[in-house]
């Protein structure tokens, strides 16, 4: 028990000691998740060496929309079949599978871009093509394994456990790609640097599948009444099903439960508020590195480095912030919290379209978006029968892919080539604003009385 004058992180730490000590299942399933997600770290680092900061690449507004939407928007057709698989058969067994063929696809990106391949023609649509796999494979497995985390964790303990590993996975995942984007940053974004900074991402990968594949089978659900010996084909029909009936699912969750149909309000406005700051800050890094400006770090691919880390710290403060925060207001009530701080600090460093500012912002920014996703996936995962949550969050993730490329495409007519537009960086503080509205507007409407039935 915590002492009264116990600190948010005090108080996180001892529960998340609490349930590895009452679960075994959770060492496993954590390393495995942040083995994942730190070779999806330096995966994706490596793949904006070579399309983003490599100077055989020309990046327009439009190459980097175009890249974003063939690396994260297959996924939102892909991510309904996970939730049936997810949802039908054995999770373990599923993840370890998806890690496998993406172990193999990042193996095959090392070789193309190994032989210099990878700049045009085939060789970047197979680029690009490896990259969907290898990327619509990693958010399968975290999907599995986030919507897992209530078969091995205490409920009176998910909310703070589950902060704690989603943020040190958004951490982790940053760490490997600021590492790489700092190597590449040094050597160079050459096709044989790229090659080596990808092969710890099969090492870590290869380690993430012997940490699922040593928990018990059937550990991770769903229940044993649930999972059937149905063919692909069952599993096809019932994704299919999944993909046509999702907008009337989602009117129905928002009817049902509305602190999930907020959150991930709050998650897509966000993403997509983010996906615009993205592109902009790309585009201010390279016209910076271009003309020789903004020091030796703070420009070009080393200024990108920096951003992540900055945006990875903030999320580590939320990690801290967000079980203390639900634990003394109405969840929907520090969604709306999570949008106002980062309205506020984009409002704060995006107009003055300088990068050492948006990299100083971009603590706030990754602190008050985290806060918004770990109260969303505590919602999914308390609220949400366990028979549906493999569905609830593939359709989380396909939301947070498409979102955020939707916000690139959306204002992509009016960027400008240097990325220096002062009313394009007011429109994410405009997205966030709406997602803090929504929130309050619903948690006010909604009164006391749904927070003391549980429903918040």
């Amino acid at each position: 028990m915590t002492s009264p004058t116990a600190g948010p992180a005090d108080t996180t730490r001892g529960r998340l000691v609490a349930a590895l000590r009452e679960s075994d299942g959770l060492g496993r399933l954590s390393t495995a998740r942040l083995a994942a997600l730190l070779s999806e770290g330096i995966h994706q680092a490596a793949l904006g060496g070579i399309v983003l900061f490599s100077p055989e690449s020309a990046t327009t507004p439009a190459a980097i929309a175009g890249g974003f939407a063939v690396m994260l928007l297959p996924y939102s057709i892909v991510g309904p079949f996970a939730a049936a698989a997810l949802d039908r058969w054995d999770r373990r067994v599923v993840v370890a599978v998806a890690a496998l063929i993406r172990t193999v696809a990042i193996i095959a990106t090392i070789a193309l871009i190994a032989v210099g391949a990878a700049h045009s023609g085939a060789g970047l649509a197979a680029l690009f093509g490896l990259s969907l796999v290898a990327i619509g494979l990693g958010r399968l497995i975290n999907t599995g394994m986030t919507a897992s985390m209530p078969r091995v964790v205490p409920e009176r303990i998910l909310a703070a456990t589950n902060s704690v590993l989603v943020t040190v996975g958004s951490v982790v995942t940053a760490v490997g790609a600021v590492a790489a984007f700092a190597v590449l940053a040094v050597l160079g974004a050459g096709d044989a640097a790229v090659s080596w900074t990808l092969v710890p991402a099969v090492i870590t990968a290869v380690l993430g599948v012997w940490a699922i594949l040593a928990l018990p089978p059937r550990h991770l659900g769903p229940d044993d009444e649930e999972i059937t010996t149905d063919s692909g084909d069952g599993v096809a029909r019932d994704a299919l099903g999944l993909f046509a009936r999702g907008l009337a699912e989602g009117v129905r969750a928002a009817r049902s439960t509305t602190l999930v149909w907020v959150a991930l309000a709050g998650v897509t406005l966000g993403r997509a508020a983010f996906g615009i700051t993205t592109m902009l800050a790309v585009l201010l890094l390279r016209d910076v590195e271009s003309e020789g400006g903004g020091g030796p770090v703070v420009a070009g691919m080393g200024g990108f480095g920096l951003l992540s880390a900055a945006v990875a710290a903030g999320m580590g403060l939320a990690a801290m912030v967000t079980p203390w925060a639900i634990a003394r207001a109405r969840r929907i009530l520090v969604v709306a919290a999570g949008a106002a701080v980062s309205a506020v600090a984009q409002l704060s460093v995006g107009p003055t379209l300088d990068p050492t500012a948006l990299v100083a912002g971009a603590l706030a920014l990754g602190l008050g978006a985290q806060v918004v996703k770990l109260v969303a996936d505590n919602a999914m995962q308390t609220d949400v029968p366990d028979a549906r949550r493999g569905g609830v969050f593939a359709l989380q993730d396909a939301l947070f892919n498409s979102a955020f490329v939707v916000g690139m495409v959306v204002v992509l007519p009016f960027v400008p080539a240097d990325g220096r537009s002062v009313p394009l960086m007011l429109v994410p503080v405009a997205l966030y604003c709406v997602a803090a509205v929504i929130a309050v507007a619903t948690g006010l409407r909604s009164g006391a009385e749904a927070e003391r039935t549980g429903a918040y």
